[in-house]
C-alpha cells in the first residue's frame, strides 16, 4: 500500500502523530509503570523465563521495585517498627543489567513511622517515605540521589499514604500523593508544596491518585452510599467534577487512565451485587459510564492495557480476562490465577503490557505466588514461582528487563534475547544506525511496509498477514517516544 492510499484511509500522518502521543513509559517509573497506572511499556518484555541475575538483599516482604534507566531500587524489609537503628527496611539501588548492588539508604526511623516505601523514581532522583499503615503514620518524603544515593531534601509536607497507594508524576515530574484524607503536589525540585486538596477515602489504604486528562483521579466515598472517581484540576489542585454513582460500601483499588482517556475502576467489596469492573469517559466537564462488568474482588491491584487498547481484568472465579474497551465485552479469557489457602481473602493481581501486547501478571500470593506471561489472546507462555510476592512487580524497564520480587532473596531480573526483527530493542531502528530515529529510519520502515516485509507486519503481537494502519501506528508510536 502506498502512502498515499494509506493517509486515503483518513489516517493523516498529523493525525497519526497525534494519536501515537499517548506515549508508554521505557521506565517503571512508579506504581502501575506511569502517570496513568495502566501498566504499558514500549519495551518487549521475556518471551521465555531468562533470568538474568537473582539474588539481592533478604526481606520478610516483597515491595514494589521501580525502573530508571539502567538501575532498579526496592525496598528490603527485615524487621517491623520501632527500628532501634533505622535499618531494616532500607532503600537498595541495584544494577539493572548485573545485579550488583550499587548503594543503600536507610531513612531514620521517627518514633510513630513505619516501614519504608519507594513512591518511584523520575529525572534522576528516587523518592521514599516512613508514612503510611493505613494512613496512621505520617512522614516526609525524602529525595535521594539515583546514581549515589545522597539525600537531596525532604518534602515541606510530612505526608500519610503509603506503598499500597503509590505516587504518580506530573510532566514535570513533581509528585502526585494521595491517601486517604488528602492529595498532594509536591515540588520535585525542593519538595516544596504546589497545593494539596482534601478528599475522603472509604478505606484507609490503596487510595492512590492516577493522572490523565490535565486531571488527578481518585475514587472517594460518597452520599449513597457508594462511590465515584473524583476529579481534581492537575495544575491547581481544585475539585472539578465527579462521576455517577457507583454502588458498595469500600473499595480498596486505584484508578486506571487508558490512552484514549478512559477512566477504569475495579470496584469490588466481596459482594457479587456491587463487585464490578467500570469504564468512564471523562468529557473534560463530566463523566459518563460507558461499561461495567461483573468482577473479582482485589485489592491493591494494577491493571492494565494492551498496546490495541484491550483492557486485561479478573472475572468472578479468578478468571483472566481481556475486554473490548468500546463496550467491556470479553474478547478472551484465560486461565484460573493460582491461589493458596487464603481463599476467604482478596486477591491481589499486578500486570504490565509489552509493546507487541504480550501481557505479565503477578498473582500478590503466599506459598502460591507466581508470575505469569501470556499472548495478547490469553495463551499462556511460561509462568515462574515466587513465593510471597505481594506486590513485587512485575515492573519492565530497559532492554525488556522485567524485575519481579518476593520474600528472602528474591529478587528475580528476567531478559530475552532480542527479536530477530528488532535485534537492538529499537523498534523504530528501521535503517540499522542506531541512535534516534530520523527520517531515514521513517522512510525504510515505509518502504519495508509498503513491500509487505514480514518484519514490518507489527500489530497485533506477532503479525496478523496484514500490512494496515495497525502496523503503522506501532511504528509511529516508537518512534515518538525515540525508539
Amino acid at each position: 500500500m502506498s502512502i498515499r492510499a494509506f493517509v486515503g484511509m483518513g489516517f493523516g500522518v498529523g493525525v497519526v502523530l497525534a494519536l501515537s502521543g499517548s506515549a508508554f513509559a521505557q521506565d517503571w517509573s512508579n506504581s502501575g509503570g506511569n502517570a496513568g497506572r495502566n501498566g504499558q511499556t514500549s519495551e518487549v518484555g521475556p518471551v521465555a523465563p531468562d533470568v538474568l541475575w537473582s539474588g539481592g538483599a533478604t526481606s520478610l516482604i516483597s515491595w514494589q521495585p521501580v525502573i530508571m534507566g539502567d538501575r532498579v531500587f526496592v525496598v528490603r524489609q527485615n524487621g517491623f517498627p520501632p527500628e532501634p537503628n533505622s535499618d531494616e527496611s532500607p532503600v537498595i539501588c541495584y544494577d539493572l543489567d548485573t545485579g550488583a548492588e550499587l548503594w543503600r539508604f536507610n531513612i531514620p526511623f521517627l518514633t510513630g513511622q513505619w516501614t519504608t516505601w519507594i513512591a518511584g523514581a523520575r529525572d534522576g532522583r528516587v523518592y521514599a517515605c516512613r508514612g503510611g499503615n493505613g494512613a496512621t503514620s505520617s512522614g516526609t518524603v525524602w529525595a535521594l540521589d539515583a546514581t549515589t544515593g545522597a539525600k537531596l531534601w525532604e518534602s515541606e509536607d510530612s505526608v500519610d499514604a503509603g506503598f499500597y497507594d503509590g505516587v504518580v508524576f506530573a510532566d514535570d515530574g513533581d509528585l502526585i500523593v494521595a491517601s486517604f484524607r488528602d492529595i498532594w503536589r509536591i515540588n520535585a525540585e525542593d519538595g516544596t508544596r504546589v497545593w494539596v486538596a482534601s478528599r475522603q477515602g472509604s478505606v484507609s489504604g490503596s487510595c492512590g491518585a492516577a493522572i490523565g486528562n490535565d486531571g488527578v483521579y481518585v475514587v472517594d466515598a460518597v452520599a449513597g452510599p457508594g462511590h465515584a472517581i473524583k476529579k481534581f484540576d492537575l495544575a491547581t489542585g481544585a475539585f472539578l467534577y465527579q462521576s455517577p454513582t457507583m454502588t458498595g460500601f469500600t473499595v480498596q483499588q486505584t484508578p486506571m487512565v487508558g490512552p484514549d482517556g478512559s477512566v477504569y475502576l475495579n470496584r469490588t467489596q466481596n459482594n457479587i451485587l456491587t463487585d464490578f469492573f467500570y469504564a468512564f469517559e471523562d468529557s473534560g466537564a463530566a463523566f459518563t459510564e460507558k461499561w461495567s462488568i461483573p468482577s473479582q474482588w482485589t485489592t491493591n491491584s494494577e491493571f492494565t492495557v494492551g498496546p490495541d487498547g484491550s483492557v486485561y481484568m479478573l472475572q468472578p472465579g479468578l478468571l483472566l480476562s481481556r475486554l473490548d474497551p468500546s463496550d467491556g465485552s470479553v474478547i478472551d479469557s484465560g486461565p484460573v490465577l493460582d491461589t493458596d489457602d487464603m481463599t476467604n481473602f482478596s486477591v491481589n493481581p499486578r500486570m504490565a503490557s509489552d509493546a507487541n501486547g504480550n501481557l505479565f501478571v503477578s498473582n500478590g500470593r503466599f506459598a502460591a505466588g507466581r508470575l505469569y506471561a501470556f499472548t495478547a489472546s490469553l495463551q499462556p507462555l511460561w509462568d515462574f514461582g515466587v513465593t510471597n510476592v505481594n506486590i513485587g512487580g512485575p515492573a519492565v524497564g530497559r532492554d525488556g528487563t522485567l524485575v519481579i520480587t518476593g520474600n528472602g532473596t528474591q529478587v528475580i531480573a528476567f531478559r530475552s534475547a532480542g527479536d530477530p526483527c528488532d535485534p537492538d530493542g529499537c523498534l523504530a531502528d528501521w535503517d540499522g544506525t542506531g541512535g534516534a530515529p530520523n527520517s531515514s529510519d521513517f522512510l525504510a520502515y515505509l518502504n519495508a511496509w509498503s513491500m509487505q516485509d514480514a518484519c514490518a507486519d507489527l500489530a497485533p503481537a506477532g503479525g496478523d498477514g496484514a500490512w494496515d494502519s495497525s502496523d503503522f501506528l506501532a511504528f509511529l508510536n516508537a518512534y515518538s517516544m525515540g525508539c
